[in-house]
Formats: C-alpha cells, sequence, structure tokens
C-alpha cells in the first residue's frame, strides 16, 4: 500500500500539465483562470533558471521582477522578449505593496527568506522559496503561524526532488522501506559552497510516506561509497569517479522505524540509495536488486518525463495554488527547512541526538 501511494503521487505529478489543461475552468478562481500575477524576488543564476520556466507556464504570469543588483536585473529582463515587459524594482518592500500579484517567489540568499516571505504572506502574496525558510526554529514557526493565520500558501521549490530518475523510481516496488541514503545529483560536481541543502528533501518525505514523521536528527560518519565528477582529458566526456572513504551524514529516524542519511558536505555526491524488504536501488550505479537476485540494469522508463524538473517544480506550484488553502504545504516546508538547521546544531554538540519537532504543532 505504501508503495502504491508513492506511485501514484508521481504518476500524478507526471500527468499535471495536461490533467490541467482538460479541467473545467469553474473549479478555478477567476486569478488562476486569468493566469497568476506572479513577481519574482532576486534574478540571479537560480532566480533566472525558474524566471525561465515560469515564462513558459501559461497559468503563470509574470508581472514584475526585483533585484538589488542592475545587472542581474537587465539578464532577467532578457528573458522576456516575446513575453511583454514586467514591472521593474530594486526594492522587495515596494514589489510587495503592489496589488498586480497573487504570488511571489523568492529566489534571494537563503538568509533573506524568513524576512521577505513573511512580509510577503502579511501583504496578502502565496509565496514560492527555496528550500531554507529561516535561521532559527522560532522562524520556522512564525512563518507556520503567519501561513496560518493569513490563509497564504508557502511553497518549497526544489527541483532536486523532480529529477526524472527519482520520480521514475518511484515504480519499484521496495516492499517495506528500511534505509534511505540521499544526496546531491551525481551527474554534475555539487559546489564547494552552497547554502541550499544537497538532498532532495520533498522526494524523500514523499517516499517515507504520509503520517511518517522524522523522530530524532543527529550528525554521524560512516564509511561509504561517494562520487566525483569527473571529465575526461583528452575526450572532454564526463564520467563518474567513485571513491570511498569517512563521510559525514544527517542522521534522521522516523516514526515507521527507517533511518536516513542525508548528504552534509559539498564538493562530491553521496548518491541516492533505496533499501527496502523486496528490492535496493542505486542511482549512480543504475542498478537495482530485487529480493536475493543478482544485481542488474534498473531499467527505469525515464521517456516518461519530458518537462525539467524545475517546470515540474513550477507544475505542482500552480496545482498547489488551485486548491483551496491547506496548512500541509507549510508544514512540509518547514519540516524540511529545519533538517538542514537541526543537523547543524548536532553537529555542534558533537553529534548529539536531538528530537525533531513535529511541525504540525508548531
Amino acid at each position: 500500500m505504501h508503495n502504491q501511494k508513492r506511485r501514484e503521487f508521481f504518476r500524478n505529478v507526471a500527468y499535471i500539465v495536461p490533467a490541467l489543461a482538460i479541467m473545467p475552468s469553474s473549479l478555478f478562481s477567476k486569478n488562476v483562470r486569468n493566469g497568476l500575477r506572479t513577481g519574482f524576488i532576486g534574478t540571479g543564476i537560480w532566480g533566472r533558471q525558474y524566471l525561465s520556466a515560469a515564462l513558459a507556464q501559461k497559468d503563470l504570469t509574470i508581472t514584475a521582477i526585483c533585484d538589488t543588483d542592475s545587472a542581474s536585473l537587465q539578464e532577467g529582463l532578457q528573458l522576456f522578449k516575446g513575453y511583454g515587459s514586467p514591472a521593474v524594482y530594486q526594492s522587495w518592500q515596494e514589489m510587495l505593496a503592489s496589488d498586480a500579484l497573487d504570488v511571489v517567489i523568492i529566489a534571494t540568499p537563503a538568509h533573506t527568506h524568513y524576512t521577505i516571505a513573511k512580509a510577503a504572506m502579511l501583504a496578502g502574496k502565496h509565496v514560492a522559496c527555496g528550500p531554507v525558510m529561516g535561521e532559527s526554529l522560532e522562524e520556522h514557526r512564525d512563518i507556520v503561524r503567519t501561513s496560518k493565520q493569513t490563509g497564504r500558501h508557502y511553497f518549497t521549490l526544489d527541483e532536486q526532488s523532480y529529477r526524472h530518475d527519482l520520480q521514475a523510481s518511484s515504480q519499484i516496488d521496495f516492499g517495506a522501506l528500511k534505509t534511505v541514503y540521499a544526496g546531491a545529483p551525481f551527474e554534475v560536481q555539487p559546489p564547494e559552497v552552497d547554502t541550499y541543502p544537497l538532498y532532495p528533501a520533498l522526494f524523500l518525505q514523499r517516499l517515507l510516506g504520509a503520517g511518517n514523521q522524522f523522530k530524532t536528527i543527529s550528525v554521524t560518519t560512516q564509511l561509504r561509497d561517494y562520487v566525483v565528477p569527473k571529465v575526461h582529458a583528452k575526450t572532454g566526456r564526463q564520467y563518474t569517479n567513485i571513491k570511498n572513504g569517512m563521510i559525514p551524514f544527517i542522521c534522521l529516524t522516523t516514526t515507521q522505524g527507517q533511518q536516513v542519511y542525508l548528504q552534509a558536505e559539498k564538493g562530491y555526491s553521496t548518491g541516492t540509495h533505496v533499501f527496502g524488504t523486496d528490492a535496493i536501488w542505486i542511482d549512480y550505479t543504475k542498478s537495482m536488486r530485487v529480493g536475493d537476485n543478482q544485481w542488474e540494469a534498473d531499467q527505469l522508463d525515464l521517456q516518461q518525463y519530458t518537462a525539467s524538473p524545475v517546470a515540474m517544480a513550477l507544475n505542482e506550484l500552480v496545482a498547489m495554488l488551485k486548491t483551496p488553502w491547506h496548512q500541509s504545504s507549510v508544514h512540509i516546508a518547514a519540516t524540511n527547512s529545519l533538517v538542514a538547521l537541526l543537523g547543524r546544531q548536532s553537529a555542534a554538540q558533537g553529534g548529539k541526538v536531538l528530537a525533531f519537532p513535529d511541525c504540525n504543532l508548531i
């Protein structure tokens, strides 16, 4: 049953766009039918990825962009050729004062997310933001309270969770989940310095299933394989170099008894491994083992996933905004954001095991 629900979720996500196209428009609010009026706060590299995909999303109308850096604003404006011209702001406070916005996408440095997101919801805007919600437990609690008080959605944009191989892995019947290792994409060199978590948080939560909450969190080390992407000096072709060493992990236990290990360091990939009673899957070797059988190619059906991970994240954002407000989106966002924060707290205390707060109650 657990695995069936997981398969159904990913199958639904894969067909969000055509499904929305044929559903009767009477199900949607007037604003959504006309295209959600959307503003972008932050037009740097990450913001422009989402801006480019959002311009092609028929249910989003990009009416405003904002950045304190003039060069970034100009690069963002270059994407609007053929789409009309947005209002341009260098102050997010001025942008949020506009009545011509339904939702804002926040693509600013992580330490600014809490302040901007709270102000946006208080200004009546829905919020889509990167994986980091705040820098303290109280800031997370405040965002959850503000979302509840204002009735505004808060949604995490986590393109890693929409990787085609992760979506296709939902077709594997793992049986009862036992242990999961979740890390950065193995095909690309993860950055040495990055403020964002490198694990696919939304994918992980859906893999574990609804109602299965994190129970404890700590930082630990294990002797594990890891992947360093390389480029062949002569041919220029990229390949993966598998090494072995002591790797730091954020370790989570769940209320249903699983152990989850998340990549806690930059510069390489620990890959994603899913261990169940009936099957095991490893992403960077593209292999799986069913029961007591030998390892074999995973034969995942990737052709059914045509949209980019960034576009898929926006598709789900639109689908969520077309439903009545519900607290689950902000609770999911708070849970995923707290993982990195509490992991740092555990590390500062020598790997102490900490209780994970119930985000449905904060």
